[in-house]
């Protein structure tokens, strides 16, 4: 799956499991132990009682977890990542190292899909994260089938944008995206789905924004493999969040949005304001991934394959999946073939 470092708060990324640290007094006093005692009083009562036995050490963590009306924040699992001793004491390097292996063996054993970090033993704890870093990634790069994402020190933030700067360059059809995506997540509660994503970029490219991707037949209508590939470069990048987190369920990054915005403002933002209007109004009606897939298979086949007529559609949507034709009638594709002819989107 994949290990990401990014800045920000911790407590806003979506994620089945999250890390906390703590010593073994039973102590939570400040920074990110002090915001899990707030937030979730009954694993700290658990970690205290554990503590009073004195049954915590380093180099072993404890998972609470999270059920009942407590769960209702969407965490599953609160891990309790002992870096320290006392409370007054430094972390120290080799409980990072000891408590990852140990951190490793439980996210295996309960089949945890994504776990959110802070920098371990970093801040308060008085490590450094150039000497932390390096043991997270030898520790979680290897592990297969989890999606680690790790927040950075507040003074590394500079640092990762000066790298992602360098490296990333906004471009018109990039901006477009991240712009669209940001102002249509609103019809979709928010946040977008993966299919929602394939669509919104399909229907796109086809407006007249040159992405250059390849599409072809999927489960769920046209779909890239490339474009897959853009989405998790982009999480990477800090331009969405969520595409490869447990939730799946993206959204553009503040700072994804800001990029875009400010590079639109000095290149052709008309005409990304035109294009953005035209897919509102091509999907309008269509704002679920069930929708989209709809519209942009009869697109697909009418344009692509050449099938014309509402019957012979709705034969070929059938013959590409039993669930398609259990799933649109021939009503239903002949509203979607009038509203791509409206729009001009159908040769």
């Amino acid at each position: 799956m994949a290990l990401i470092f990014k800045s920000g708060d911790m407590f806003e990324e979506p994620a089945e499991a999250i890390v906390n640290t703590v010593n073994c007094v039973g102590v939570m006093g400040k920074g990110v132990a002090l915001e899990f005692k707030r937030r979730w009083p009954e694993n700290f009562r658990a970690y205290k009682r554990l503590c009073d036995k004195h049954d915590l050490r380093p180099g072993k963590v404890y998972v609470h977890e999270n059920t009942g009306m407590f769960h209702a924040d969407g965490r599953k699992f609160l891990i309790n990542f002992p870096t320290k001793d006392h409370w007054r004491a430094k972390s120290k390097i080799e409980f990072i190292e000891a408590g990852l292996d140990d951190f490793v063996e439980q996210v295996s054993r309960l089949k945890i899909r994504s776990v959110v970090l802070p920098p371990l033993g970093c801040g308060n704890g008085g490590l450094d994260w150039r000497d932390v870093k390096p043991l997270i990634t030898k520790k979680l790069s290897r592990v297969a089938d989890v999606d680690f994402i790790v927040f950075v020190p507040e003074g590394e933030k500079d640092a990762i944008e000066a790298v992602r700067a360098s490296t990333v360059r906004m471009t018109f059809e990039r901006a477009v995206l991240l712009k669209a995506f940001n102002d249509l997540a609103v019809h979709f509660d928010g946040s977008l789905t993966r299919i929602t994503m394939q669509k919104l970029v399909y229907f796109l490219q086809e407006l007249g924004v040159d992405f250059g991707l390849p599409f072809a037949r999927n489960e769920f209508g046209p779909y890239s493999e490339n474009l897959r590939e853009a989405f998790i470069a982009m999480e990477r990048q800090d331009l969405i969040s969520g595409f490869i987190t447990g939730v799946r369920q993206t959204t553009v990054t503040k700072e994804g949005l800001r990029w875009a915005e400010d590079f639109l403002s000095r290149n052709d933002r008309v005409r990304a304001e035109q294009l953005i209007a035209a897919l509102s109004r091509l999907v309008e009606g269509y704002e679920s991934p069930y929708g989209l897939e709809l519209l942009s298979s009869v697109h697909f086949v009418a344009n692509y394959e050449e099938i014309k007529g509402v019957d012979a559609i709705v034969d070929t949507l059938g013959n590409w999946s039993k669930r398609k034709s259990l799933e649109f009638d021939s009503k239903m594709i002949g509203v979607a073939i009038d509203r791509l002819t409206e729009d001009r989107l159908l040769h």
